[in-house]
C-alpha cells in the first residue's frame, strides 16, 4: 500500500484539530477514512436496496422464500440456506458489501420497534 500524502492546505488546520482535541494526527486522519468508507458502504447498500426493490415482483415469482445476493444493481446468487448464500458470496466477493435478503411477498419487512413510553398522551 503505498503512502498517504497530505495536501498542504489541509496540514495546519488537521494539525491544529489534533492539539485541540489531544488526539494525533492519525488518529483524525483514520477516523476521517473510517467514515468514509462507512458511509460509501451505506451508500452501496442504499443503491442495492433500491434495485432489490425495483426487481421484487420478478423475484417473487421466481424465488419466493429464498435468500437472494443484489450486487451491483444485480441478482448475483440465491440459495434457500442464507447461511450457504452468505459464504459463497464473501468467497466471491470478500468484503465488498452485497445485499443478502429474503424474497417475500411484501418488498418491504415490517418493523415494529417498542419503546419505553413517558406515561404523557400524544399531542
Amino acid at each position: 500500500m503505498e503512502a498517504l500524502l497530505l495536501r498542504d492546505d489541509l496540514r495546519e488546520p488537521l494539525a491544529q484539530a489534533a492539539k485541540r482535541d489531544a488526539r494525533s494526527v492519525n488518529e483524525i486522519a483514520n477516523d476521517a477514512i473510517e467514515h468514509y468508507l462507512r458511509e460509501t458502504q451505506r451508500a452501496k447498500l442504499d443503491r442495492e436496496i433500491a434495485a432489490f426493490m425495483a426487481m421484487h415482483a420478478e423475484l417473487r415469482l421466481t424465488h419466493l422464500g429464498e435468500w437472494v445476493a443484489i450486487h451491483n444493481r444485480q441478482l448475483v446468487d440465491h440459495d434457500q440456506e442464507r447461511a450457504a448464500l452468505y459464504r459463497r458470496v464473501r468467497a466471491r466477493f470478500g468484503h465488498t458489501p452485497v445485499l443478502i435478503r429474503e424474497v417475500c411477498s411484501q418488498s418491504e419487512d415490517l418493523v415494529w420497534l417498542r419503546t419505553p413510553g413517558t406515561g404523557r398522551p400524544l399531542a
